[in-house]
């Protein structure tokens, strides 16, 4: 479908370029309702990167209101004071480490943050000067090796030094390393293990081990929470076709110039590439600017009902595919969608979805569906 001309409950929808992501907020609540059903257990919604690329603000927003969440995770302090600002009512976490010259804001927008080690403890004690405790998550390490306590030991004593008046203990987490590899299922069953032996009889609020990967694939039951990542985004955490999930982003390019090269020309820096006939090359205005990378040449796009190859080097901000005559200006692009799905690109390209969206820059616009009334955060 083209978007480039919208018009849907009075809203107006401009476009400034013919390169767009396509938003669909309903299968974002679908895949919400699934993952639910599956763990049935409140869920934290992982909007962090820009909500993986989808648009943090107008993902919080389209699930502030859901019934299975009930919290929302960020990986910085910005994110975290924009849902306050948006209305979010929810407890938020800052699943890593801030600057810890803004606690004031951390006190003010009423934000949790990640307690990983006795040194950021510390530094948070001889920073604090505030009437009211910083709501903490303690992190545990199982093996990851990335944030996080290592021992009971070590869990032990900042339990023991955490002073009431300066810390209010609402979580204990842990993130797997192989939750979405089947070969690696013991390494996943360790972690989960140390985990539990680490947390012992301790009661909080909060206990939370279960991501994406986890809940798709294990079942576990001792956490109270579940964090919901990549599959509430319609992806399969392992990287496969996913049929029980929906695919909520899809992004589309147009052609803005078709040409007729002869045989034996070049096409693009470095010349890379050589018409070996007479060929037809149509240009689309998406490059590596806009997170399109250059190991895309050589991978196909979808154009009216064909698949034709990108030809020479993917520039910063445009691409020239190998067309045929049947291709025409102004013709509409799947770069990945309904017949490209994230999971066929990112065996293509040798990596995972999570980076392909991620890396989608801000100047690729957003299209929602529904369409959705201008979002504000107030400064």
């Amino acid at each position: 479908m083209d978007y480039t001309r919208t018009l849907k409950r009075g809203v107006i929808v401009t476009h400034y370029r013919d390169t767009y992501a396509r938003i669909q907020l309903d299968y974002l609540k679908d895949n919400v309702n699934t993952l639910y059903q599956k763990v049935k257990k409140p869920m934290m919604a992982i909007i962090k990167a820009n909500a993986y690329g989808h648009g943090y603000k107008e993902v919080a927003n389209s699930l502030k209101e859901n019934p299975h969440i009930s919290m929302f995770g960020v990986a910085t302090l910005k994110e975290a004071i924009d849902l306050r600002k948006l209305g979010i009512q929810q407890d938020i976490l800052v699943l890593g480490a801030i600057p810890l010259e803004n606690l004031d804001k951390v006190v003010k927008y009423d934000i949790s943050l990640s307690l990983f080690s006795l040194d950021y403890m510390k530094e948070i004690q001889s920073l604090f000067h505030h009437q009211k405790p910083i709501k903490v998550h303690i992190a545990i390490d199982t093996g990851m090796n990335r944030i996080g306590l290592k021992s009971k030991e070590e869990f032990e004593k900042v339990l023991k030094l955490c002073s009431t008046d300066i810390f209010q203990i609402d979580g204990v987490f842990t993130h797997f390393a192989t939750a979405d590899d089947d070969l690696q299922k013991a390494a996943y069953e360790n972690q989960l293990s140390m985990f539990y032996e680490i947390l012992g009889d301790h009661q909080f609020k909060y206990i939370h081990c279960q991501n994406s990967a986890s809940m798709m694939y294990h079942h576990e039951t001792r956490s109270n929470i579940a964090r919901i990542g990549i599959a509430m985004y319609g992806v399969d955490p392992a990287g496969d076709e996913c049929l029980q999930l929906k695919q909520v982003m899809s992004l589309y390019s147009k052609v803005v110039m078709v040409k007729k090269v002869h045989k034996g020309e070049h096409i693009g820096y470095g010349f890379t590439y050589q018409a070996d006939e007479d060929e037809y090359i149509a240009t689309l205005p998406i490059g590596y600017a806009d997170g399109f990378v250059r190991a895309n040449q050589g991978r196909k796009v979808y154009i009216n009902g064909h698949y034709y190859p990108i030809v020479g080097r993917v520039c910063m901000d445009q691409v020239m595919v190998k067309v045929d005559e049947s291709v025409a200006l102004h013709d509409l692009v799947e770069i990945f969608g309904e017949h490209i799905p994230l999971s066929q690109m990112a065996k293509e390209l040798d990596t995972i979805p999570y980076e392909i969206v991620c890396l989608i820059s801000e100047r690729v616009e957003r299209i929602y569906e529904p369409v959705l009334d201008k979002i504000y955060v107030s400064q």
